[in-house]
C-alpha cells in the first residue's frame, strides 16, 4: 500500500492534485467550519426564523447576481487558463476589458429591476421588502467578486481562490456580526452582516487577482493577441449561464419552494441540514478547484488519456477523502443537528436524505467540470436541466405532504439523478466512466 502511494507521487498529474488539492482541501474543510459557526451563531442568536429570513434574502441576491453575470464567471476560467498556458497575457487583459464592461451593464440593470420590484420578489418567496431593497445594491459587487475569485482559479492560484469561494464570506461575516450586535439586534443583522462583508471580500478579490496577474513573468514579447468579440463572448457565455441556473435551481429551489409552501423557520431547519451534508462535498469541491483548469489545459492539447489518467486520479481522491465524513453522518446524525438547538433535531431525516446525495455526487467524480472544460458545455446544461425540472416537479409534489423531509428527498433523487446521466455522457464522449472502484487494479 506504501508504496503504490509512494508511486503514485510519482506522477506529476496526481501529485499536482495531491498539493494543491490537498491545501484547497483544508481551506475547504476551513470554509465549511467558518459556514457552520455562522449558521451556528444566527441560529443561536436569533432562532430558525431569523436564520430563514437570512437565507431567503440572500437567495434573492444570488438570483439577480447570476442572471447579472451571464456565464462570464465560468467563461473566464476555461478562457484564462488557456491563454496563460500559452503565455497570452495581453489577450487576457484585452478578454478582462471586455468581460468588466458588459458585467458593469448587466448588473446595474439587475440591480435596478431588483429595487424596483422588491415587493412583489418579496411576497413571492415570503422575504422581507426591506431586505430584498438592501440588497439590490450588492449585485455589482458580488457579481464582480465572483468574477475576481474564478478569475484566480483560471490562473491556477487555487488556495487564492478557495479562499475566497468557500471561506471569505463567513468569516467576515462573522466578523461583522459580533460588531453590529454590539449596537442593534435585531433579525436584520444577519443581513447587514453579509452585505458588510460582500463588500469588503469583493475588493479583496480584485486586489489579490491584480497582485496575481502582474506577479506573472511574461516571457511571449512577440504575442499574437487574440481577440474575441462581444458576441463570441456572450455565444459561450450565455450558455454557462443557463447552465448555473439549473444548477442554481437545484441547490436552491427547495429553499425557495420551502418559503413559499412552509414558513420561514422550516427553511431554517432546513438550511442548517442542508450545511451539514455539504461537509460530504468537501472533497469534491477541494479537487475540482484544481482539476478544472487542468481538464481545459488537457483538452486544449488533445491529450485524452492525460484527461482519463487525471479525471480518475481526482475522483480516487475525492472518495478516500468522502467515506469516513459520511459514516459520521449516519452515525451521529441528531447530535450534530442538535448543536443548533433542540428546535432544529426534527431535521433528522431531512440530513440522512441530503447526504446521500452528496455521497452520489462525490462518488460520481468531476463529471460536470470534465464536461464544461471540454466544450461540452451544452450537454452539461441539458442534463442539468432536465434535472431540475425533476427537483421542481418533487419539490411541489412532496412538501405539501412531508415539509422539510420532501424538499431533502426531492434534492436527494434529482443531484443523484444527473450526476449518473452525466458520468454516462462522460463515457459517451471520452470513453471512460469517472467512478472510482477501490478494489479494481485498473486504478
Amino acid at each position: 500500500m506504501k508504496e503504490k502511494f509512494l508511486k503514485a507521487f510519482q506522477d506529476k498529474d496526481f501529485a499536482e492534485l495531491f498539493n494543491k488539492g490537498g491545501l484547497s482541501f483544508i481551506i475547504r474543510i476551513g470554509g465549511q467550519v467558518m459556514g457552520f459557526l455562522l449558521t451556528l451563531l444566527i441560529a443561536h442568536y436569533f432562532g430558525a426564523k431569523g436564520l430563514g429570513d437570512y437565507v431567503l434574502s440572500i437567495v434573492v441576491l444570488r438570483i439577480f447576481t447570476l442572471v447579472s453575470k451571464l456565464g462570464m464567471d465560468t467563461f473566464s476560467i476555461r478562457f484564462i487558463a488557456s491563454f496563460a498556458k500559452q503565455g497570452k497575457w495581453k489577450s487576457i487583459q484585452l478578454f478582462r476589458k471586455k468581460i468588466n464592461f458588459l458585467l458593469s451593464i448587466t448588473t446595474l440593470v439587475s440591480s435596478f429591476l431588483m429595487y424596483y420590484f422588491a415587493n412583489d420578489i418579496a411576497n413571492l418567496v415570503s422575504a422581507k421588502v426591506e431586505h430584498v431593497r438592501l440588497n439590490a445594491f450588492f449585485v455589482l459587487p458580488m457579481a464582480f467578486f465572483m468574477l475576481h475569485y474564478q478569475s484566480l482559479r483560471g490562473l491556477k492560484k487555487i488556495a487564492e481562490f478557495s479562499f475566497f469561494y468557500r471561506m471569505s464570506q463567513a468569516t467576515f461575516s462573522i466578523i461583522s456580526i459580533f460588531i453590529i450586535t454590539q449596537f442593534i439586534m435585531d433579525g436584520s443583522v444577519p443581513v447587514y452582516a453579509y452585505v458588510s462583508s460582500l463588500a469588503i471580500v469583493s475588493l479583496l478579490a480584485f486586489l489579490v487577482f491584480l497582485y496575481r496577474y502582474n506577479q506573472v513573468e511574461r516571457i511571449n514579447d512577440e504575442e499574437q493577441v487574440e481577440v474575441l468579440k462581444y458576441n463570441e463572448i456572450l455565444k459561450i457565455s450565455i450558455p454557462l449561464m443557463f447552465a448555473q441556473s439549473v444548477q442554481f435551481i437545484m441547490a436552491w429551489t427547495d429553499k425557495l419552494m420551502l418559503g413559499n409552501m412552509m414558513n420561514s423557520e422550516d427553511v431554517g431547519i432546513y438550511f442548517t441540514a442542508f450545511k451539514l451534508s455539504m461537509f460530504a462535498s468537501i472533497a469534491l469541491m477541494a479537487i475540482n478547484s484544481i482539476a478544472s483548469p487542468k481538464f481545459a489545459e488537457l483538452y486544449g492539447k488533445k491529450d485524452f488519456e492525460g484527461l482519463k489518467k487525471v479525471a480518475h486520479q481526482s475522483t480516487k481522491l475525492i472518495f478516500l477523502a468522502t467515506l469516513p465524513l459520511v459514516i459520521l453522518f449516519f452515525t451521529f446524525p441528531e447530535f450534530l443537528l442538535g448543536i443548533f438547538g433542540e428546535e432544529f433535531k426534527v431535521g433528522v431525516t431531512a440530513f440522512i436524505y441530503l447526504s446521500i446525495g452528496k455521497l452520489i455526487s462525490s462518488f460520481s467524480g468531476s463529471v460536470g467540470n470534465l464536461l464544461q472544460m471540454t466544450g461540452k458545455q451544452v450537454i452539461f446544461m441539458n442534463v442539468l436541466f432536465f434535472g431540475a425540472i425533476i427537483n421542481v416537479v418533487l419539490n411541489f409534489v412532496l412538501i405539501p405532504i412531508y415539509g422539510i423531509n420532501g424538499a431533502a428527498l426531492a434534492s436527494m433523487i434529482s443531484l443523484s439523478t444527473w450526476n449518473l446521466i452525466m458520468v454516462y455522457f462522460v463515457k459517451r464522449e471520452f470513453g471512460f466512466y469517472t467512478f472510482y472502484l477501490p478494489f479494481s487494479k485498473r486504478q
